[in-house]
């Protein structure tokens, strides 16, 4: 049996696109609205810096204390909540993307240091993969509005099965990415802020 049908990317090129647009343009909305307000004083990157010059005790432990597990489980069920949210045209999922991108956005308007050594190693995996998950509510409800507009969900697995298969194969890209995700956030984001910072 045929997992990816032919075509896919073509097919889902356009959603993959508009999600990929919402998702980057809220991050840049989030650091335009954080830098306005903060100016980029990099207050954090500040606060590291302190703690390094006057570290008394092993701060690594305390950084270092996320597990790959804990961060993939987190992060995949806020992405099934989007993905689910196409069920009521997406209209949520949009929202949430948006909330989310706005919110990662704000560390690199305040303190773009900070955000470059501890959020971009992974983020850029990671948010990709909320934009997939944006993509695959788009296809859940293209699906929901065929079904509408013919009234027939009896066949539904019959009728709408290359559109399935092709949200399926999506998921599987949401999976793989925040494993990698989850990984360099749990072992290599550690490491470069301890190694940058000098904690």
């Amino acid at each position: 049996m045929k997992i990816i049908e032919e075509g896919f990317l073509e097919r889902n090129k356009k959603v993959l696109i508009i999600s990929i647009i919402i998702m980057f343009l809220s991050i840049v909305l989030g650091g335009v609205i954080s830098y306005s307000v903060s100016g980029n004083e990099g207050l954090v990157t500040e606060s590291f810096k302190n703690i390094s010059a006057n570290k008394t005790s092993d701060h690594n432990d305390t950084i270092s204390k996320v597990t790959a597990l804990g961060l993939f489980t987190h992060n995949l069920i806020a992405d099934m909540v989007v993905m689910l949210c196409g069920l009521f045209f997406s209209f949520i999922s949009v929202i949430l993307v948006l909330y989310n991108g706005i919110g990662i956005g704000i560390p690199f308007g305040s303190d773009f240091t900070y955000a470059c050594t501890s959020i971009l190693p992974h983020g850029i995996i990671e948010y990709l993969a909320s934009a997939v998950s944006l993509a695959i509510a788009f296809n859940i409800t293209k699906i929901e509005i065929k079904v509408i507009k013919k009234r027939k969900i009896k066949n539904l697995f019959k009728d709408y099965k290359t559109e399935l298969k092709d949200i399926l194969v999506l998921f599987f890209v949401v999976i793989i990415l925040l494993l990698v995700a989850a990984i360099i956030e749990s072992h290599i984001t550690p490491w470069i802020v301890i190694n940058y910072y000098g904690l």
